[in-house]
């Protein structure tokens, strides 16, 4: 039974990960139009209709969350340490919990409330449960499963995976909206790219689907994914260097950032020339509008925000931004600003909190472990960092995204200590050799 247990146990876990990826949930299937406010990927929609498979996947989701909390129960030993292991991440987590005692929707910040819960719970599992190499392959597994989905789902129903109105003839697959679509492609092709050649015997196929992934960048025509995809692949081999001895890392490293701060003054200073020759117009199709709208209710309620999911809701701080533009939003295309409009500046310092220490402990992991899972923290930090600057990708229900982030962050320590008691026991080990 344990070793069914223990065979079964990692494909079920790469299911669930396509499943809170939202691909296995095609819903796009029933709604061949999906009108978005100004090109951003929210609000204005048409109407949804359910997708036929709907029911099944809540079912599913609900599945997971109980069996997570089962196993975590019953490997409660194993589990104890890698909560403790991140602090700010669990008063995040409280923040969200009792939102809903200053929230203008307290029902709905309850609700949502417990959902991340859960959904933060089966992140808790992963790092539990699994090593970081074995996350990295898992995810990559669930990555390349989603890819070829995606593909050959829009390929089989074009009418329902290619975007029609607004953005017509790009692509968003399973998904509702091309963005959401692409910036699922860029987080698919992460591990993919990590373990390229980590395989020799499965190398080239490894190879097309990492293709594949990058196709579907292309198709799905987002300038923000194709930026995030390429800086990632920049960066990568810089991380590598960090692997390199300190005396020549460093002034290299130095060099990297100062060419990078050189970059940045350019494009600082030819902003409207860089995004016009991007197709985009200096106010990033409007999003630094909808910023400014939102910087403006977080003033009114600077420390603990509006309550958790609640701000968006009709009714709530959502009319003012209608107001303002009369158009409907559901977002404001910035992480940092919609963590902090619904659980105010503490919400947003807890979050940096938990990320800069999450990040210094992804460093010292890249410079230690020359494998590819030493660099999976660290790109997948950077990729969360870079897409929440205009999309929003912290704490969520259901999310992917956050599931992973709590993965990654709740197991760097357990690896690093794993790999501190590695070398002590081989130092241990040579020097039993020399006595002998």
């Amino acid at each position: 039974m344990n070793q069914i247990l223990k065979w079964a146990e990692p494909k079920l876990t790469v299911l669930a990960l396509l499943i809170f990826s939202g691909v296995l949930g095609i819903a796009s299937y029933n709604n061949p139009t999906f009108q978005v406010a100004r090109g951003l990927g929210s609000g204005a929609a048409t109407g949804y209709i359910p997708s036929p498979v709907d029911p099944l996947m809540k079912l599913l989701r609900y599945g997971i969350y109980a069996s997570s909390l089962l196993l975590i129960i019953a490997r409660f030993k194993t589990v104890v340490r890698p909560i403790l292991r991140d602090p700010f991440l669990w008063a995040l987590v409280g923040l969200v919990v009792f939102s809903f005692i200053w929230s203008d929707f307290p029902s709905i910040s309850r609700k949502e409330a417990i959902l991340t819960v859960m959904t933060t719970l089966f992140g808790v599992y992963l790092a539990s449960r699994y090593s970081l190499k074995e996350q990295l392959q898992i995810v990559a597994w669930a990555a390349g499963i989603a890819t070829v989905f995606s593909l050959l789902y829009t390929l089989a129903l074009p009418g329902a995976g290619i975007e029609q109105g607004i953005h017509a003839g790009a692509w968003r697959g399973p998904l509702m909206q091309k963005n959401l679509f692409a910036r699922l492609t860029v987080l698919c092709a992460v591990p993919l790219a990590l373990v390229l050649n980590s395989n020799r015997k499965y190398r080239y196929v490894v190879w097309t689907v990492f293709g594949m992934t990058v196709s579907l960048i292309l198709l799905s025509t987002s300038k923000t994914a194709l930026v995030v995809f390429l800086s990632l692949m920049i960066v990568l081999p810089f991380y590598k260097a960090l692997r390199w001895s300190s005396s020549f890392a460093v002034p290299f490293l130095i060099s990297v950032v100062l060419v990078g701060a050189s970059a940045g003054s350019w494009l600082m200073t030819n902003w409207v020339s860089f995004l016009g020759s991007l197709g985009r117009d200096a106010t990033l199709t409007g999003r630094t509008e909808v910023w400014d709208a939102v910087i403006e209710k977080i003033l009114e309620r600077p420390w603990l925000g509006h309550g958790y999911k609640a701000f968006w809701q009709p009714g709530g701080g959502q009319d003012y931004v209608w107001y303002v533009f009369r158009i409907t939003f559901t977002q404001s295309h910035n992480g940092y600003l919609d963590l902090t409009v619904e659980l105010g500046i503490i919400g947003l310092l807890l979050f940096a909190l938990s990320f800069i220490m999450a990040y210094f402990k992804a460093i010292n992991w890249a410079r230690t472990i020359k494998t590819p899972e030493g660099l999976w923290p660290l790109v997948y930090l950077t990729f969360i960092f870079m897409y929440n600057q205009t999309e929003s990708t912290t704490v969520a229900t259901n999310s992917l995204f956050w599931i992973l982030y709590v993965a990654v962050t709740l197991s760097l320590r357990r690896v690093q200590l794993a790999n501190t008691s590695e070398e002590l026991e081989m130092s241990q080990k040579e020097r039993l050799v020399e006595l002998a």
